[in-house]
């Protein structure tokens, strides 16, 4: 009895430790975890910090952008279906409109992940893209 008391004190001691650190290192920027697992430097750090406010600042405008771009379709394809008359040239406007939106966003964002690799350690680039170009690209399994 009194050893399945100090296995379950001692669980509870790790699994209180382990929220803590997940909490800490989840709250934290993700220039924070970059410092972290790419071991950076505090002049790289700045950097990076000072890329991804900028990325912020140019990304942040094609969210908008893709919200009222998406209201729009589903809009014009709700007027389609009720109406019955099939995919109009404004709905395939629209579809074309978000797709460039999204390219555009896709663009922006491979340019960033470029930057921030350029400020890595060499050897860890290519460690660091692979976790990020997901976000960009759809790999179908490429890996």
């Amino acid at each position: 009895m009194k050893r399945g008391f100090l296995v379950l004190i001692a669980a509870i001691v790790i699994g209180s430790v382990g929220a803590f650190v997940a909490r800490h290192l989840l709250e934290g920027p993700p220039t924070e975890w970059l410092c972290h697992e790419y071991g950076l430097s505090s002049e790289k750090f700045s950097r990076v910090a000072a890329l991804q406010k900028e990325y912020g600042t140019r990304c942040g405008p094609y969210c908008d952008q893709m919200c009222e771009a998406n209201a729009h379709l589903e809009q014009l394809a709700l007027e389609a279906g009720v109406g019955q008359s099939g995919i109009t040239p404004a709905l395939r406007e629209a579809v074309a409109e978000t797709d460039r939106i999204r390219t555009q966003t896709r663009i922006t964002m491979l340019e960033h992940f470029c930057a921030v690799a350029a400020e890595l350690p060499a050897a860890k680039r290519k460690d660091y893209l692979l976790k990020v170009l997901p976000l960009v690209i759809d790999s179908c399994g490429s890996r």
